[in-house]
């Protein structure tokens, strides 16, 4: 039987300037604007943190306040997620399972299993990691609506298993699924093992190259798996119904960017860069006459970009560097001649 938690759902404003919703069809009700969800999750964190590699769904409940101020019970399965975080963060990312039949009408109305990035290490360095790679999934979202959208959370996590349910509070942010993002745009999930560049939409695949270039990450690919992986890396791909053109990849995981800087990044060895804030183009040549459109839509689009960035949820410091990083990139799309040599000439044959 699951244990009661405790829940409270505050809603408060953060990232004012950023728009709460984008243009591109209806979402459900987590995902509909840029208001901060404050939450408890209440289980056995401890036993998760400890078993993470073996990934048990572990119980736990949720409650909430809503609208009207009244309590919301939901029970939920928690489970550890995630590749690289999994060694690297004290506390691991989670997939929140809830049980479908008692969602309608709620704040998580046509969820199911939800991805929460969680904080990684407390530390204020980690929790400007995180708001900013928040920050990079809002900029993407300005850019265009085949996008992850994301939600920031304030969450209360009480660990049922310590004296006296020890608990602490700390930020995250959930993102929405594949198939939620396939079906605003009117798509469907593809899943294959690998792709050919042709078969990627010219467009959006260049856009999210130049965007990748700006935000200074090289960890990723749009048509290939890591290894001997299928695909993609840190991409999701959707496409329309019996057509195995125009694809779109979706880019998650931004917290090995330059933009982002987080103290535990590294490069691809493959590429020797000396850092990630080195920049480097990883578009395809195929695609290059796109790149004009890509750099206007980009530069049209720049103070709503800047925008996501230009908020108080990082530390001034750690926000400054990063509009200085995003300034530079934009330098580079600005000038034709560092253009041609730092992107057209450096594209993937």
């Amino acid at each position: 039987m699951m244990k009661s938690v405790l829940l409270l759902a505050v809603v408060s404003i953060a990232g004012a300037g950023v728009s709460a919703a984008q243009d591109g069809g209806p979402v459900r009700p987590l995902f509909t604007d840029a208001a901060t969800l404050t939450l408890t999750i209440e289980g056995p964190l401890r036993r998760l943190q400890r078993e993470r590699r073996r990934r048990p769904d572990l119980e736990g409940v949720v409650r909430y306040q809503d609208a009207a101020g009244d309590e919301v019970v939901l029970g939920v399965e928690l489970t550890a997620r995630g590749n690289s975080r999994l060694d690297l963060c004290s506390f691991p990312p989670l997939w929140l399972n809830f049980r479908r039949g008692q969602l309608e009408g709620t704040v998580f109305a046509g969820q199911n299993r939800i991805k929460l990035v969680s904080l990684c290490r407390r530390d204020d360095s980690h929790r400007d990691y995180l708001a900013q790679e928040y920050q990079v999934y809002r900029a993407f979202n300005a850019l265009t609506d085949k996008s992850f959208r994301v939600r920031w959370v304030s969450v209360e996590y009480v660990d049922t298993e310590a004296a006296r349910g020890r608990s602490y509070v700390e930020p995250a942010f959930f993102i929405e699924e594949d198939w939620e993002v396939a079906e605003r745009n009117g798509m469907e999930v593809v899943k294959v093992t690998g792709l050919e560049p042709a078969q990627l939409d010219p467009r959006e695949t260049t856009l999210l190259s130049l965007f990748q270039f700006l935000i200074g990450n090289t960890d990723y690919s749009p048509r290939a798996g890591p290894g001997e992986e299928a695909c993609c890396h840190n991409t999701k791909l959707i496409g329309y119904a019996g057509r195995d053109m125009d694809r779109v990849a979706l880019p998650y995981d931004f917290d090995q960017t330059g933009l982002v800087g987080a103290g535990y990044a590294e490069p691809p060895p493959s590429l020797r860069l000396s850092n990630v804030r080195e920049r480097l183009y990883r578009g395809y040549c195929l695609l290059n006459e796109e790149v004009a459109w890509a750099v206007i839509h980009l530069q049209d689009r720049r103070e709503r970009v800047r925008g996501a960035f230009d908020v108080d949820m990082a530390r001034e410091r750690a926000r400054a560097r990063a509009l200085e990083y995003l300034e530079s990139g934009y330098e580079i799309l600005g000038d034709p001649v560092r253009r041609q040599e730092e992107i057209l000439d450096r594209c993937l044959g």
